[in-house]
């Protein structure tokens, strides 16, 4: 308490100060802004994949220093290009221009589909700036099945609790790094409403940093758990996951595994950790630097794979979990 009581009053008393320095900030140049997702065996829709195209600005900017497209601060006019690139002479294989739309603001190519393990370079050249590169790999879709299925509740009945417990049983690549998330999702298909469900995983793979504010010291109990292959590189491993169900509805739910790039998991990683800080006292946080991968410029061009299995009370009892 001492310490909060002394750095609020050593900030009032700097706010007071009458005296005005004059301080000559550097000016930093400009630089593409681009957020780009995209997932294995999944084409371009425009909502889950995409390309954002924007600008930076300098920390003492204003908001009227960004390029807007219909009072939205995106660039319309980038030239835009996905190549798929040969890993062994690193020639380009095909090549998949990205045309910019007015439904999401956002750059998008229908006919691209990402393939697994192949590796794709963007370029983004827009008048002014300098050009921008990224290199991504996509990961493969996740290797599992879904055993010991046990269904606790009615998803048709309106009230929270138990909805089930099963085991994943995981099989991991080897000889390299696997990032990986888990997600319970209920869906209502008539109403259009889908909730994330809250389950529990007692394992330390879930563990790890991304994660530390929604773990105790032995379980992680939350909505989007990461995980890695740290502890089981290469091997096959078995998660027991307890789902609570959400209030509502719902005529089916599904299980989601999502393979992560190193890229878009460091990513997120640092940036989930900026929001925490952002909100935090004076002299109580420190800088946090996004990790990037993009050349000239900053954001993320990742990758990721995903595959769900569903409950679906009218297939179940003859088909179990189907593929969703």
């Amino acid at each position: 308490m001492k310490k909060i009581l002394s750095a609020i009053t050593l900030f009032i008393t700097l706010s007071a100060c009458e005296k005005a320095l004059d301080i000559e900030l550097p000016s930093i140049e400009s630089k593409l802004v681009i957020n780009s997702y995209m997932i294995t065996d999944e084409y371009w829709d425009a909502q889950s994949q995409f390309l954002l195209v924007s600008n930076s600005i300098e920390g003492m900017g204003t908001l009227d220093d960004f390029i807007y497209t219909d009072s939205i601060p995106v660039i319309s006019y980038a030239n835009a290009v996905v190549h798929e690139i040969n890993n062994e002479n690193n020639m380009i294989i095909s090549e998949y221009p990205l045309d910019f739309s007015h439904n999401c603001y956002c750059y998008t190519n229908p006919s691209f589909t990402p393939k697994p393990n192949t590796t794709y370079q963007l370029n983004v050249n827009v008048d002014t700036y300098p050009t921008i590169t990224s290199t991504e790999t996509m990961p493969s879709k996740p290797i599992y099945s879904i055993i010991d299925f046990e269904l606790k509740t009615n998803i048709d009945e309106s009230s929270e609790g138990e909805l089930c417990q099963f085991n994943i049983k995981l099989k991991d690549i080897p000889n390299q790094k696997n990032y990986y998330k888990l997600k319970i999702m209920m869906i209502n298909t008539s109403s259009s409403k889908a909730k994330a469900c809250t389950y529990k995983v007692d394992d330390p793979a879930f563990l790890i940093p991304i994660n530390r504010y929604s773990s105790s010291n032995t379980y992680y109990k939350g909505k989007n758990g990461y995980f890695s292959d740290e502890l089981f590189e290469g091997e096959e491993k078995s998660l027991f996951v307890e789902v609570e169900k959400p209030e509502g509805i719902y005529d089916h739910f599904y299980i989601e595994v999502t393979s992560y790039s190193e890229n878009l998991y460091e990513f997120n990683l640092t940036r989930k950790e900026q929001n925490r800080d952002s909100n935090n006292f004076i002299f109580n946080s420190e800088a946090i630097f996004i990790d990037s991968n993009i050349e000239g410029g900053y954001g993320i061009f990742g990758g990721r794979a995903r595959s769900r299995r569903a409950y679906i009370p009218t297939f179940y009892p003859t088909s179990g979990l189907i593929e969703y």
